[in-house]
Order: structure tokens, then sequence, then C-alpha cells
């Protein structure tokens, strides 16, 4: 205290190996890539400038390249996953620092990429409140990520341009966001509902029975027996949801019995279904200025926690994990133990 009081000040930062993180592993187009985490320092003695620097960094290691457009490819990569961890598109990247093995395991800087479309007015309020996933939350999971994004297996078509367009839900998000659901359904149970005998018994004869219409019929009519057989065994959006609640129950329940709560409603699977394909079916009619029914926003505003629920489910992320990110991401002021 005596030495702050005369404005005496001393910084120390901790060392490079405490501030980074293991490397993960992930392929892009046949090529192995490393990925990790870390806080770059810089120093100055201008007395223009801040004598010191910290910022958080995501390096890429891979074998030396003069493949530019491979670059290109992985700062692509690396602009989605920022995207998904702050669920807005305008979580800006416009440069970086390209280095080449020096030696004892360090690395010189010999170029800069600068990507001109980049440039945009940054969040930083919503920096500043850290809405956004934590590395911490995702720990030992971000090569798959990474990977899932190089293979466009991860749904992020839905993510809104900024935190205020996201904050608006009309006909467009709506599809998109339900959309979001089903795809990353299909990739946390790629076998679907699980089914009862009697239930695949019905099923079964009933396929039966539309086959023998296929086979006595011809021209437009046998299109549309073929086109009745495929809904047969597909899963219904309203089962879809009321699976994931029964599956993700420990996760979800808690931020949608709070959200409706605050919308003094209940939590209830079924009738959440129902809404949102009804609501979807408006709209695939062409009602796109159908009110929404019932709690039906509530619901499609409780999807996009859901689908982060299913999308960190599926990299292996534990339960308070996942919780603690989407807690944090939404500003749900949960209490997470």
């Amino acid at each position: 205290m005596k030495d702050i009081m005369q404005g005496v000040y001393t910084v120390t930062t901790k060392s490079f190996d405490d501030t980074t993180s293991p490397k993960q592993q992930f392929n892009v187009d046949g090529k192995q890539v490393y990925v990790y985490f870390g806080i770059t320092r810089g120093y100055s003695l201008s007395i223009s400038e801040s004598p010191i620097h910290i910022s958080s960094a995501m390096m890429f290691e891979f074998e030396p390249t003069s493949d530019y457009l491979f670059i290109y490819r992985l700062w692509e990569i690396a602009q989605k996953f920022i995207s998904f961890l702050c669920y807005r598109r305008n979580a800006w990247i416009p440069e970086v620092e390209l280095s080449a093995p020096y030696k004892e395991g360090k690395h010189e800087k010999f170029a800069t990429l600068y990507v001109l479309s980049q440039y945009g007015e940054t969040e930083v309020k919503r920096i500043k409140e850290k809405r956004y996933i934590k590395q911490e939350h995702i720990s030992g999971h971000e090569g798959r990520i990474l990977s899932e994004i190089a293979k466009d297996m991860l749904y992020i078509r839905h993510i809104p341009e900024t935190d205020e367009s996201g904050r608006q839900i009309d006909a467009a998000k709506f599809i998109m966001i339900t959309a979001a659901f089903e795809w990353e359904f299909r990739q946390l149970f790629p076998e679907g509902i699980k089914k009862s005998e009697k239930t695949v018994e019905i099923e079964d004869q009933a396929e039966k029975a539309i086959q023998e219409l296929i086979d006595l019929s011809s021209g437009k009519l046998k299109k549309k027996y073929r086109f009745l057989k495929k809904l047969i065994r597909s899963d219904s959006l309203q089962d879809e949801v009321i699976y994931t609640g029964n599956q993700l129950g420990k996760v979800i329940d808690v931020f949608g019995k709070r959200l409706y709560e605050l919308n003094n409603g209940t939590l209830n699977y079924t009738e959440m279904g129902q809404r949102l394909a009804d609501q979807r079916n408006h709209y695939a009619h062409g009602d796109l200025d159908k009110d929404f029914i019932g709690e039906s926003l509530s619901d499609v505003v409780f999807m996009r926690y859901v689908v982060y629920a299913i999308q960190l489910s599926r990299f292996g992320i534990d339960e308070k994990s996942i919780q603690h990110a989407i807690n944090e991401l939404f500003r749900c002021g949960i209490l997470i133990n």
C-alpha cells in the first residue's frame, strides 16, 4: 500500500506455459492442424502508447506451406468458431499474424494477413459483459468443434449478424432457428427417436399398404404415394422437441422454466412442440403476417438455448459446463451450482 500511495506500481505476468492451453488436433482438407490458446504480450517505450499490451490469441500450427488459400481457409474456420462462441457474426478477425519456425521451439513473425472485409464496429459492451462461451467451458474439445466447422457439420446459419439483430425474432429467424434444431437433432440422435415395438409394427403395416398403392398407380399419383411413404417413419418436429426435453432435461430445464415463468407460462415440451409445428406450418403456407401462436415466441427464444445444448452435448462437453456456457452467453441470470 505504501508504494501505491507513492505512485509506484508493479505488474507481473504469468509465464507462457501457465497461460497456454494444451494443443488440440483437427484436419482441414486432409491437412493436420493444431490449435491452442494463449496470451500474447507486447511492450512499448513510447510515451504515446501503453507500456504493455496483453491480448488473448488463438494459434494454429501446421506444416510450412505456400498455399495461401489454405491459410485463408483457416481464417474462415477461425471466424466461424468465434461467431459460434459469441452468437453473432460481427466478431471481427481483421488481422492475422503469420510466423515461421525459428529455433529452440520458437517462432518468428514474417507477415501479416489483412482481411479487408472484416472491419466494422466492435460490440465492446458484449465483450465487457463477457457474453460469450469461455474457453474454460470447452477446454479439451476445441479441436472437435473446429473439425465440425471445417467439415460444415456444425449448423451456424441461424447466428445473427449482430447482438441487436439477434434480439429481434421474425419469420426468417424463426425458420432458421427451427432448422438449426432439426439439423443438430439428427447429428446428436442419428437413429432418430427410439420407438416401441408396437409403433414399429404399425409403421411396417402402413409402409406395406402404401407400397401396394404405389405398385398399382402411375404418374403424379404414384409420386404422391412415394412422398407419403417417406413420411411414415419420419419424426415430427413436436416429437423431436419432446424427445430432446426427455434426453437433455437435466441441462436445459432450468433455462426453460425460468424463461416461461417470466412470461407467466410453464415449460411443457408437448405443448411447445405443437406450437412450433403450427407456427412453422403458417409460414410454410405463406402466412408470414401471422402473429406468433400463444407462447411460440418464447418457444423459439428457448430453442436458441436448446440448439447450443445439443451442439455442446455432441462434442462431449459435460452438463455443468454446458449450463455455464449458455447462462453466460445469453445472460440468463441463473445460479448454476
